[in-house]
């Protein structure tokens, strides 16, 4: 059973300030630095609560010489996190520096990172659990963010997703997840700041196993069934195109670093720390 998001992935162009907004700007901690594991040239940086926790994550893949998106006929839209009731002035103040876009709704305040990634801070009546406040910053536990609520899905066939998304993923009422409707002719260009895919959350990998059978048994097209060390994913095409994950909470980033010390190095599952020297030298070409 799905019980909700368990990240949103998208690109960067860069690595660095990409890092200084997430974790200095708006205060996640980086905990996870390591690469694709499909492309290990290809940083991949994962940011979240303290302890890392599945549904406060957003994760980032650096390509320098990524162009500009185009949004046309499918595409994930905006991202929606959660802060807590009162703080929407606080955040408009401490943002507005370093966002491209930034404007402020019924709903929340909008903003865009210098990738375009487009981010809605809503406010709910939570607040973070002291446990999982980050502490390398300088926002209070009762302004820091909370987690991912939901996003936007833009699709040409609205009433076909809906469907899929209650009938077949059966995903949780989250009150964020919208499917807007598109007509652009023109295909969608993946760039800057566009989302790859979102991951939701089952318990183990035993539960990512059984939604690989039944996206086989619905004919849907699967990308990959794999292990990825942290967590166990599924990632296949939902009528529309987009890509979905299906992810494992478990293990969890601490299989081969301390909770204290998520992010602080470079880290490689297993079955790459063979690679290591080269992974880390191809890295530092690229960072030049």
């Amino acid at each position: 059973m799905i019980t909700g998001i368990h990240h949103v992935s998208a690109f960067t162009k860069s690595a660095a300030l990409n890092r200084h907004f997430y974790t200095e700007v708006l205060g996640l901690r980086l905990v996870k630095n390591t690469v694709n594991q499909n492309n290990t040239r290809m940083r991949h940086l994962f940011y979240g609560d303290y302890q890392g926790n599945p549904g406060t994550l957003l994760t980032f893949f650096e390509i320098k010489r990524l162009g500009g998106a185009r949004r046309e006929q499918d595409y994930y839209g905006t991202t929606y996190l959660a802060v807590p009731r009162g703080s929407l002035d606080y955040w408009e103040a401490r943002v507005a520096a370093d966002v491209t876009v930034m404007r402020r709704t019924e709903r929340g305040l909008y903003l865009e990172d210098a990738d375009t990634f487009a981010i809605m801070l809503v406010e709910v009546d939570e607040r973070i659990a002291t446990k999982n406040a980050t502490r390398h910053t300088d926002i209070p536990a009762d302004k820091q963010i909370i987690r991912v609520l939901g996003l936007d899905w833009h699709v040409r066939d609205t009433a076909r997703l809906k469907d899929f998304a209650t009938e077949f993923l059966a995903l949780p009422e989250d009150g964020f997840t919208s499917f807007v409707a598109t007509d652009s002719d023109k295909q969608t260009r993946m760039g800057r700041g566009s989302i790859d895919h979102v991951a939701y959350r089952v318990a183990s990998k035993e539960d990512v196993a059984m939604w690989h059978q039944k996206v086989l048994d619905a004919g849907l097209r699967v990308e990959e069934f794999v292990d990825r060390a942290y967590f166990t994913s599924l990632y296949f095409r939902e009528p529309n195109g987009l890509m979905i994950e299906i992810a494992s909470d478990t293990p969890g980033f601490a299989i081969d670093e301390t909770v204290d010390t998520l992010g602080e190095t470079l880290a490689l599952p297993p079955f790459l720390e063979a690679k290591r020297e080269q992974i880390e030298s191809n890295l530092k070409e690229n960072d030049k």
